[in-house]
């Protein structure tokens, strides 16, 4: 991909992802090129890669279309990327894990428990807490050291508040989001202790399970309208669609 083309994709997702057009617009590549300030050429193949991603949707003679994303197809791509996840986690078991690695995931976890013992409450506090769970993750996947899964583990993060940053917040009831946080980390305790002992299948369910749990929980969250207008503010959460007719499911 050519630096002018990836820096055009790169902009049309961030614009996408950020409300810049609104879920079922239409898109034709003159509007877009304009737009981006590239030529036609480089308007639609950015397009073509992020129909690929899942984001736009292509109708003949028509342009494309936003997709948007329903709260049961959010929760779907949080459990396949799981299963992604989950294989990573049991490559590192099978493989061992170097000193290093070892050595950083567990600084990640202190400094999570460090901040579970004063409460997960303020705006800084829940930033650190998404860029720990991000790093944790990352730091499983990359030793897994299998560029494919890497590859696949990244296409499916681009769909709205599916990565590992995606974290909903209940900055209402903050027992409530303190009790999801406790959970998710001893999660990565769970997985990290079957990485360590070299207990692969045990940690691969570990993590399926992880990624179950963070499903359910963007279910029940995402259906309580006041953090649906929260969750809107986030990377994707524009493209959020919401069918009164259709109950979330369970």
């Amino acid at each position: 991909m050519s630096i002018a083309l990836e820096d055009a994709t790169d902009t049309l997702r961030t614009r996408l992802l950020g409300g810049g057009f609104a879920p079922g617009e239409r898109l034709r590549e003159v509007s877009v090129a304009d737009s981006l300030g590239v030529s036609r050429t480089i308007a639609r193949l950015a397009m073509s890669a992020l129909e690929h991603e899942g984001l736009l949707v292509r109708e003949p003679n028509r342009g494309s279309r936003i997709r948007s994303f329903t709260i049961d197809q959010i929760a779907d791509a949080v459990e396949v990327r799981g299963e992604l996840e989950g294989m990573a986690a049991r490559l590192v078991a099978e493989r061992g894990l170097d000193p290093e690695t070892d050595a950083k995931l567990e600084t990640l976890l202190v400094r999570s428990e460090a901040m579970l013992q004063t409460r997960v409450d303020t705006d800084a506090m829940r930033d650190e807490w998404v860029e720990i769970n991000q790093a944790f993750h990352d730091t499983l996947i990359d030793a897994a050291g299998n560029w494919a899964l890497r590859v696949a583990i990244n296409q499916v993060s681009m769909l709205p508040l599916v990565s590992a940053r995606a974290i909903i917040f209940d900055r209402r009831n903050i027992d409530l989001s303190q009790g999801q946080l406790e959970t998710a980390h001893r999660d990565h305790r769970v997985i990290l202790a079957a990485v360590r002992q070299r207990h692969g299948h045990r940690a691969e369910a570990r993590m399926r399970e992880h990624a179950f749990t963070n499903a359910q929980n963007k279910r029940a969250n995402l259906a309580d309208p006041e953090i649906l207008r929260w969750a809107r503010d986030l990377p994707g959460g524009p493209l959020i669609a919401t069918d009164p007719d259709r109950p979330t499911r369970r």
